[in-house]
């Protein structure tokens, strides 16, 4: 015993350059994985919209809203300037996408609207994938979990940024709450993607459509 306590006294600065550093790493370790496995998983299904375009656009202009708990699509035709150097106007090409909280996967939902409207016409459509659902807007659900970020990232880390390699971006979708962050893969062909995503809002009920 004393020869342990002769090293440690002569070796105190030594030792504490070493156990120092990791009593921190460890720290952080911990730090960063208890809230995953003490908050509870996602109990509603977010719902995002995303222009989409790999597909032939139509010739609306689409506006989702939440109204009573439904999601609705607010359509008008395109108007387009008689004089071609008023500038040219561009139609909307989107999708809507589902983040099932039970299979913990995006997805897209089917949506049913009209391509083309009379000049003067508006509509205003209930989506069905999610009729009999209550909806409610924004980026928060009732259960606490926020859409944390919406971007795109690389898949070659420090070193692929640094070099130039792997530039092959993908869009994510992050939620969280207390601590807890998940990161949500959009589905084929959507991640590849240079289209602007945004959530629309959340299911307010567990039932899956």
């Amino acid at each position: 015993m004393a020869d342990v306590r002769r090293f440690l006294r002569d070796n105190l600065v030594f030792i504490a350059a070493f156990a120092l550093p990791a009593a921190v790493a460890v720290l952080f370790i911990l730090a960063t994985a208890i809230p995953p496995w003490t908050v509870p998983a996602p109990q509603h299904d977010l719902v995002l919209r995303m222009d989409n375009y790999g597909q032939p656009p139509p010739e609306v202009f689409v506006e989702f809203a939440v109204r009573d708990g439904r999601l609705e699509a607010d359509v008008r035709p395109v108007v387009r300037p008689e004089n071609p150097n008023m500038g040219i106007t561009y139609p909307q090409r989107w999708v809507l996408l589902l983040f099932d909280h039970k299979a913990m996967q995006v997805r897209e939902l089917p949506v049913d609207l009209p391509r083309t409207l009379p000049p003067g016409e508006s509509r205003t459509v209930v989506i069905d994938a999610l009729a009999g659902r209550r909806v409610v807007s924004g980026d928060t659900a009732p259960d606490g979990y926020k859409v944390t970020s919406l971007n795109t990232g690389g898949g070659g880390g420090i070193v692929g940024e640094l070099f130039g390699m792997n530039r092959r971006y993908r869009h994510g979708v992050a939620i969280g709450r207390d601590g807890r962050t998940m990161e949500l893969d959009l589905p084929a062909p959507y991640r590849d993607s240079y289209g602007v995503i945004a959530p629309v809002g959340w299911t307010a009920d567990e039932h899956r459509p």
